[in-house]
């Protein structure tokens, strides 16, 4: 505990000095990029936003196929030379769900997992946040199937043995409010219910993987019901989807005007291109004939999906809304009135 209540003093103090923070329909955002490096418009997000929270992805854990072991990747950076706006990080650990299939999540090696992550987190907060911004809460994101219920459950509860003192949140999936006797519920303070990438990536025919209000809202009847508080996050991003004789071949992001222009032609429906020549964009392999989807969100989609998740959490309802991400493009192209309005 001794390193978390200097911040709690600290945040206290430092909240009290902000005059601007916004009542009303407030939001946060997720911070995906693996390297920490706010920017004017970045800044201006978090103030617009009102909670002056941001949920930042410190590391990755997966699986190491040469060594045979888990092993953390994707490590944030901090700019050290710049202010931070945010008056509270959450750090997120993103850890895919083939670790815990894998014998250093087994029963012996649990602990050992769960105190080198709890420990990589504490090793990070120290170095880049401790006595600038507060630290409250630990957040874990992984699609945990039956086959890893067990094992990530037993994880949490032993991070949280490791983090006394911090609030530990876990991410959550639309089948996981719907079957949760099923699937169990995680042994957690809070969730955040991640109400996008709805479709199936691996089905050609797919319209729109990351957005499906019509599938959203078959699983949102008990979500009322879910016995632990949650928060919700909703999607900001875009991204276009590669096939090859059918079969999916990777996403590419970030992808531009000029770029599309370059590389695929219009072909069929209305988000659909076909590429005109073999090309290599931001790390993929183009050939020619590779089928492509743009997948992006819009405006009027957002507003119902917003408008479902409220109706489904009923009138008491208190949920923190967070858009994923702060370093996609899509989300400048977006006014502050009208992400406030798909608040809750």
């Amino acid at each position: 505990m001794r390193h978390i209540i200097p911040l709690f003093l600290f945040a206290a103090v430092f909240i009290s000095c902000k005059k601007d923070i916004k009542t009303g329909d407030n939001y946060s955002f997720y911070h995906w990029s693996t390297t920490y490096h706010p920017t004017e418009k970045t800044d201006q997000l978090i103030k617009d936003g009102g909670t002056y929270k941001e949920y930042v992805r410190f590391f990755d854990l997966v699986v190491d196929q040469r060594a045979n072991s888990v092993f953390p990747i994707a490590t944030i950076q901090f700019d050290e030379e710049l202010q931070i706006i945010a008056q509270e990080i959450i750090p997120v650990v993103y850890i895919r769900n083939e670790v815990f299939l894998h014998k250093d999540a087994g029963r012996k090696n649990l602990n050992k997992l769960a105190k080198n992550t709890a420990e990589k987190i504490k090793r990070i907060q120290n170095k880049h946040l401790t006595g600038k911004v507060a630290v409250k809460q630990i957040q874990i994101d992984c699609d945990w199937t039956d086959r890893t219920k067990t094992n990530f459950f037993n994880f949490l509860r032993i991070l949280k043995k490791e983090m006394p003192g911090y609030v530990i949140s876990s991410t959550l999936r639309l089948h996981q409010v719907k079957f949760k006797e099923r699937t169990g519920v995680p042994p957690v303070d809070r969730v955040v219910l991640m109400v996008y990438n709805v479709g199936d990536l691996g089905d050609v025919e797919e319209v729109n993987s990351i957005i499906s209000n019509e599938v959203t809202a078959q699983y949102l009847e008990q979500l009322e019901d879910y016995p632990l508080p949650y928060d919700v996050a909703l999607p900001l991003f875009e991204w276009g989807v590669l096939y090859r004789d059918g079969k999916l071949k990777g996403l590419i992001r970030d992808l531009t005007p000029s770029l599309m222009e370059s590389a695929f032609a219009k072909a069929g429906k209305e988000n659909s291109y076909k590429a005109t020549s073999d090309s290599y964009i931001n790390g993929i392999f183009i050939y020619k004939g590779d089928d492509l989807r743009v997948e992006t969100v819009n405006k009027e989609k957002l507003q119902e999906l917003s408008s479902l998740i409220k109706k489904a959490s009923g009138s008491n309802a208190d949920y923190e809304t967070i858009f994923y991400h702060i370093n996609s493009p899509l989300t400048l192209k977006f006014s502050s009135d009208e992400l406030s309005s798909f608040a809750q």
